[in-house]
């Protein structure tokens, strides 16, 4: 099953890496309900998300807003609220903290140019990440963290760019005209007639004669040229 898992893991990131230029270093912001969680669950985070991208170049991030919002919670999240403060601080920019799952959607944008991946147990979070493109997410599943596959936004997005590539470029469209003509006035004057095979004659090198005479044939020409010399010798 664990290998199974890996080669999932492979084939989205493989996926992200290609269709959008996700690659290591990776970036991965975590939210407070996922680093509870994985406290309740005594997951290591640090340790278990180079497992999950199946590579040791994974930097955890929390902004300050989920900071914030972990020490709110008072003792339920003072041991999440430790762990994180030990993690690359995103400057998210907000001088009052607002909620953690708005925060973490102001860094990802519209198009995710910053390239992060979001660790989070966060539904309403998820929900919305996934229809933006190109936003890989990692969640737990009981004590396995995992890597979602690519949302259904990111596989559209990559169909219809695919689908932008077979069509003809604007240099293309400008010389279509003069390449439709072409083929029109090709067309209007047809084929060439294929000029017929006809039935081949005789092989010339069959026809000649042989240079070499069989030992009868001597002797009948030798007997033919003694008869001839008698019947002069005699008249």
């Amino acid at each position: 099953m664990r290998v199974k898992r890996q080669k999932n893991f492979r084939r989205s990131l493989r996926f992200y890496r290609l269709a959008h230029e996700i690659q290591a270093p990776y970036k991965v912001v975590v939210d407070g309900t996922f680093l509870t969680q994985s406290l309740q669950n005594k997951i290591h985070v640090r340790e278990q998300l180079p497992k999950v991208v199946c590579n040791d170049r994974v930097t955890p991030m929390v902004t300050n807003c989920v900071l914030a919002e972990l020490r709110a919670l008072g003792d339920r999240g003072r041991g999440a609220a430790f762990i994180a403060k030990g993690y690359y601080r995103v400057k998210c920019g907000h001088h009052t903290e607002i909620g953690a799952a708005a925060c973490i959607k102001e860094q990802i944008g519209t198009t995710n140019e910053r390239k992060l991946m979001v660790a989070t147990q966060d539904i309403d979070l998820v929900t919305d990440l996934r229809k933006i493109p190109g936003v890989p997410l990692i969640r737990l599943n009981m004590s396995v963290p995992y890597l979602e596959e690519p949302s259904t936004a990111s596989k559209a997005e990559i169909r219809a760019a695919e689908k932008t590539k077979i069509l003809p470029q604007s240099w293309e469209l400008a010389k279509l005209p003069a390449l439709q003509q072409k083929e029109a006035l090709a067309a209007a004057q047809g084929e060439k007639p294929k000029k017929k095979k006809g039935p081949r004659g005789a092989n010339p090198l069959s026809c000649l004669s042989s240079k070499k005479k069989t030992k009868v044939e001597r002797a009948a020409a030798a007997a033919a040229a003694a008869t001839a010399a008698a019947a002069a010798a005699a008249a």
